[in-house]
């Protein structure tokens, strides 16, 4: 009887199958099914980031890096390490990162699978060091908080000097004034 059987199941499957027809595609030839929750590849938008850092702080496998130097900040996005988890999306506060659906990233050359973003920073007003922010940074801060506007472009030992200045004006009245 398992003799018999062993002989049937072949033509079974041989049966179906013809039934069903093709299930596969031709991949590299014909454009495969992708479902709407896939995730590939995201996109930055350089006029939108304002290199805040929310995202490089939020990518679990380190696939975003900011590289600081003494007046620039440059966002890097390194496709092999991304594990497509699109945090970054979630954390992005002006909404400059994008998901896509590109999932083909294979290439010959190594520097294809890096994207850069350069940012000025800004020099103090006072005293002339460069501080931590960017142009982009600044712009959006004073779009959100109009209060800023007196640290606006000034290093933090200046933001720190101006504040206590004005906290001794309340309790004392002008610094280096006798009563």
């Amino acid at each position: 009887m398992s003799f018999v059987k062993k002989i049937i199941k072949p033509v079974e499957v041989l049966v179906v199958a013809s039934k069903t027809g093709r299930v596969t595609i031709k991949y590299p030839f014909e454009e495969p099914w992708i479902s709407p929750e896939f995730r590939g590849k995201i996109e930055i938008d350089p006029t939108k980031c304002i290199g805040c850092g929310a995202c490089v702080n939020a990518c679990p496998p380190n696939a975003l890096e900011m590289i600081e130097s003494e007046d620039k900040k440059t966002l890097r996005y390194f496709v092999g390490r991304c594990i497509f988890c699109w945090r970054c999306i979630d954390v992005c506060p002006v909404g400059a990162i994008k998901g896509t659906r590109n999932f083909e990233l294979a290439t010959n050359d190594p520097l294809d699978l890096y994207d850069y973003i350069v940012h000025n920073r800004v020099k103090c007003r006072e005293c002339g060091k460069v501080t931590g922010e960017t142009t982009r940074m600044l712009k959006y801060v004073l779009e959100k908080a109009f209060v800023t506007e007196n640290y606006n472009n000034k290093c933090p030992d200046c933001r720190k000097k101006i504040f206590i200045n004005a906290i001794s004006m309340r309790r004392t009245g002008p610094v280096g004034e006798k009563t």
